[in-house]
This record gives C-alpha cells, structure tokens and sequence, in this order.
C-alpha cells in the first residue's frame, strides 16, 4: 500500500512540476521578461495556464483610451483564465508607466522600446492600435482581433477563445519581408547627375522635385528664412519653423500643420496636429529609426545611411525606397504611392526630419 502511495505521490508531484514549467512560446516571446507599473519583475510563471492577450495600444491614441477601461473589466472577470501582457505604443517610458497607472491595468508589460516589444508589432504585423492578440496557454494563436471579441461580445468571448483550435505563430513579419529585398533594389538608378555637384554648394537652400503619388512636387527649403514652400500637385506647402518657440506651423495640401518639436544629440521629437490629428514622432538618429502615430494609426521608419535603403509603414501601408547619396535621388513605394524624387543640397535625413509633410 505504501508503494502505491508513493507512486500515486510521485505522480502528483509530476504532474504538478509539468504544470507549473514556463511555456516555450513565453520565453521566446518576453525574453527579457515583464515588469508591471512600478518597473519591477514580474515572473513569467504568472501566465502559466491561462490564456494571453497581447495588447498593443498607447495613451495617445483615443480608441486605445475608449477600449482600455473594457479590457480592464474584461481581464479582472476572468483573471483565473486570462492575462493581458501590454506593448507600449506611448511616446515615452514615463507615459508608458502613467498611461497602465491611469487606467488601472493590472497586468504586466514588456520594457519601453525594447527589442523584444519591437519584434512583437513586426511579427502580427501591428499597424493600427487598439490591437489585442490572443495566444493560447501553449502559446499558439487564437485570433488576431481580441479587441472585437471584447468589445462586441463580452460575456461571450472567453469560451469563444477556449473553442477556437489553435495555429501556429505567425513567422517574423520583419524577417519575411527581407526576403528578396535585396534583389529588388539592386537595380535602382544609380545615374550621377552633374549639376548636384554645384548645387550642393548652396548652404543654406536646398529643394526636392519630382513625382509623389503621380503629382508634381516641389518643396524649398531655405535654411535662413527657416521656411518650408512649395506644392504638391496644385496644392501649397507653406511651413514656418521657429526655433525659439521650438514651434512648426502652416499648412500643407489644404490641411493645417501645427506642432511642436524637441532635440538632441541623438533624438528630433514632434507632436501636435496634422491635417487634423494628433500626430507625433520620434526619431532616433543613431539607431536608425523613426516611430510615432497619426491618430490611431501607427507611423514607423527604419533606414540605412550606407545603403540608403528606407522602409516602413502607415497603419496598413507599407513603404520600401532607395536613396541614392551620390545623385540625391529617391526612389520607390511611399506608403502605397510611387515616388521619384531628387533631393539637391539636402541629405537624406532632410527627408525624414520633415517626412510629416508626406504622410496624407
């Protein structure tokens, strides 16, 4: 009798040990771990079990400030079954912190930025917050539009989750969409034209002319007056920058453009209103990369100064450019719209410091 309850013991204790072990998808998922509001650890063993929401949102965004008190209730209905890990789309690690304080989430997040936070939006392919993915508690993917569930059918969405059949994750959305890359931008015009060469002499003036979306455009940029002019089809471009108020304003198409901007040494910040929106940016100088957001929609760059390769995207528009340094010219798919560009006495930092005047 003693053997069997031993055995029976050693069963349980097993079984038990089995449970409690961190799934693979968890570690591959939250590398660096999970911290909760105040910044501390937070112990992926609390997600054993359950059902995981990764909700992608920020404090900026109206939707995300609509939807975030439902998923609050949501969550604390079914805290046995279901955990929410957030990724910050907020300007900043301080808002970050304030936006989960302010809300009452809680549940954990990964750190501000990180790689691992990053590699999440490019592996579901987040373009637009609110964004609620939901992962089984093996870590296979039950849909992709939680935030639906939640919102439209409450009282019904957890045993939706728990009868739907789980699929594979999805690959990394970064790592396909290098596929080929390459090979479709080898060929670009690498033409050099001789009257760059002289024009680059100019200081303080510079211009970009050319195509964007199939319309003439023209923009000047005099970096005595600080002004910004031109037009894209017949549609002006007049932008004024102050940089004692540290402010932008004017008008660009037929919307108005009002913001403020922050700098350093490695970092431009924007945000105010464009064409009617909150818009911000922030663009990371060393690392290559720009992120920010126009209304709910999600703004990222990623380039290249040895390549002159530019990609990114706009809630579901995607750009993939080449620029060309030696010819100053810019080329390829921005946002969903052709362009062909050539860029005198202006670099390719020009265009992404002032990428807002684009992005209609």
């Amino acid at each position: 009798m003693r053997k069997v309850l031993c055995v029976l013991a050693l069963i349980l204790c097993l079984s038990s040990s089995l449970l409690a072990q961190t799934p693979v998808a968890w570690k591959e998922l939250f590398p660096l771990g999970l911290v909760n509001s105040d910044g501390k650890e937070v112990s992926l063993e609390t997600l054993n079990g359950k059902y995981i929401g990764i909700y992608f949102a920020g404090q900026w965004c109206s939707g995300c400030r609509a939807f975030s008190p439902q998923l609050v209730s949501f969550r604390n209905n079914h805290a046995e079954q279901f955990e929410v890990v957030y990724v910050s789309s907020d300007k900043n690690k301080a808002a970050q912190f304030a936006y989960m304080k302010e809300v009452g989430m809680p549940w954990p997040t990964l750190e501000f930025r990180s790689k691992p936070a990053l590699a999440l939006k490019s592996r579901f392919e987040v373009t637009t917050i609110p964004t609620l993915i939901v992962l089984s508690p093996t870590g296979e993917l039950i849909t992709r539009d939680g935030r639906a569930d939640v919102q439209n059918s409450p009282a019904d969405a957890m045993a939706k989750w728990q009868g739907t059949t789980p699929s594979p994750l999805p690959y990394s959305f970064a790592a396909s969409a290098n596929a080929g890359g390459s090979d479709r931008l080898a060929h670009l015009d690498r033409q050099v034209i001789d009257e760059v060469n002289t024009l680059r002499a100019i200081p303080k003036q510079g211009w970009i002319k050319g195509t964007v979306g199939g319309k003439e455009y023209f923009v000047a940029f005099d970096r005595t007056a600080w002004t910004i002019k031109g037009n894209v089809g017949d549609k002006p471009i007049d932008i004024k920058i102050d940089h004692d108020k540290k402010t932008i304003q004017g008008y660009t198409h037929d919307s108005g453009v009002d913001l403020t901007f922050t700098w350093s040494t490695e970092e431009y910040g924007l945000e105010g209103d464009v064409y009617g929106y909150p818009y911000w940016l922030t663009i990371n100088w060393p690392t290559g990369n720009a992120m920010g957001g126009l209304s709910c929609s999600m703004l990222e760059f990623n380039w290249d100064m040895d390549t002159g390769v530019i990609t990114g995207f706009l809630a579901d528009r995607k750009a993939d450019m080449k620029y060309d340094k030696v010819t100053g010219r810019l080329s390829g798919d921005f946002f969903n719209r052709k362009l062909d560009l050539q860029i005198t006495n202006l670099d390719l930092h020009d265009f992404i410091q002032h990428a807002y005047l684009f992005l209609k």
